[in-house]
């Protein structure tokens, strides 16, 4: 039998294709978007449920168990109550003032490299050197410390940000249901099928690669 411990392990694994066809595996991917102790809390007032465990990691699992046992209905109120929570969370956020404060970012350079790791550039460049020499160091703070750390910082608040519109922008599409928690290699579910915004902006760009050669 598919039980618990199943699907925990296909996800540990990022093994996702078996919960897109099977209701019991999208119910398991569905409960745990909502598995924070406020959303459990949240749920169990919008459904009725009532179960004896506070422990977020005992709570999964009995609320899995008795969800099991209607799948159907168990998927009709799992989405209604994402789909509230989800309202909420787009109601919260300004999409055209967010939009006109990422125009205000007109250049995008990183400051550093090691896979834009500052604190990793910093270190090989300024402090594993062999010149211990602290006039030396206070020299560069200006000229290229500076620089660098706000560079990095103004991207890396463009790349949160900017994603924080794209996902918005999908999750105010009336197929799409969102995870109101985050879910490892799991973003939001179209027309019941996971789906990971990371994987498939990495594969458009792989197929565009390949269409240009």
């Amino acid at each position: 039998m598919k039980d618990f411990k199943y699907w925990d392990n296909l996800h540990r694994n990022e093994n996702l294709e078996e919960f897109s066809s099977d209701r019991t595996g999208l119910l398991w991917l569905k409960l745990k978007s909502i598995i924070r102790v406020e959303l459990v809390k949240g749920f169990l007032e919008f459904s009725g449920y009532e179960i004896d465990t506070k422990k977020q990691s005992e709570s999964f699992r009995t609320l899995f168990d008795l969800l099991s046992k209607d799948i159907n209905k168990s998927h009709k109120l799992l989405d209604e109550y994402i789909k509230t929570i989800n309202n909420q969370q787009i109601a919260n956020v300004d999409i055209q003032q967010l939009v006109s404060e990422l125009y205000k970012l007109k250049n995008f350079e990183w400051g550093g490299d090691y896979q834009n790791s500052l604190d990793k550039f910093l270190v090989s460049r300024y402090v594993k050197v062999q010149n211990p020499s602290f006039d030396y160091l206070m020299s560069k703070f200006e000229t290229e410390i500076n620089p660098a750390v706000q560079g990095y910082v103004l991207n890396s608040w463009y790349n949160y940000w900017s994603s924080v519109l794209i996902e918005n922008i999908f999750k105010s599409h009336s197929a799409v249901l969102p995870t109101v928690g985050q879910i490892k290699s799991v973003d939001f579910f179209v027309g019941d099928i996971p789906f990971d915004i990371k994987s498939y902006l990495s594969a458009s760009r792989v197929y565009q690669t390949k269409t240009k050669r």
